[in-house]
């Protein structure tokens, strides 16, 4: 077995044992078993259950296929590039809301673990503060705090990955995917371009 698969086989059943039993209850032996490995490759791989976490669950989450396959796609169009970034944050998470439930309760009462949780949102604002700090310095938006603007933008979108598959989300949410894309995109569209208009 190659060096790459084993480390792939570690990460998925890490994966999976990290979303069954949460972070604090899973153990690097009982992920090692899981992956048909040996204990010390485990470690000779990650080092540790905190490095292994951040590949397995945060980078799953927020993998660098994800940014590289929308950083190819800007054009500095700020409604095509937002709709394009929903779209495909979306699509790369809708089936994986299960990492943003399993790790809400355990993060509040683990700092260590909710230190690793966070990395999720500061790696999705990053990316999107700098784009737009990117069409601010072309003179293409207004000035804003980029980063709490890239907040609230990823911010509803988990709202709608964590709640769309409960049963009353679909009897009480008025619209498609796309109908929830375009009205996010038109509030951030109308804020970052309200002093370009004049």
């Amino acid at each position: 077995m190659t060096k790459q698969l084993t480390r792939e086989r570690i990460i998925q059943a890490a994966l999976i044992l990290f979303k069954d039993k949460g972070y604090t209850a899973t153990s690097t032996r009982e992920i090692a078993k899981k992956a048909g490995v040996n204990h010390l490759t485990l470690f000779r791989h990650f080092e540790n259950k905190r490095n292994l976490f951040r590949e397995s669950v945060v980078h799953h989450v927020t993998s660098s296929h994800f940014f590289d396959g929308i950083k190819e796609k800007l054009t500095e169009d700020l409604r095509e590039d937002l709709t394009l970034i929903a779209k495909a944050y979306l699509e790369e998470n809708i089936d994986k809301n299960s990492v943003f439930w399993v790790y809400l309760t355990e993060a509040a009462q683990d700092p260590e673990l909710s230190e690793l949780i966070m990395e999720i949102p500061k790696r999705l604002n990053d990316f999107l503060a700098t784009y737009l700090s990117k069409l601010h310095g072309h003179k293409k938006i207004s000035s804003g705090n980029f980063q709490m603007i890239s907040h609230m933008f990823f911010s509803l979108l988990n709202q709608y990955i964590m709640f769309h598959r409960f049963p009353a989300f679909h009897h009480t949410f008025p619209g498609s995917i796309d109908d929830f894309i375009d009205e996010c995109v038109d509030l951030f569209q109308m804020k970052l371009e309200k002093d370009m208009l004049f």
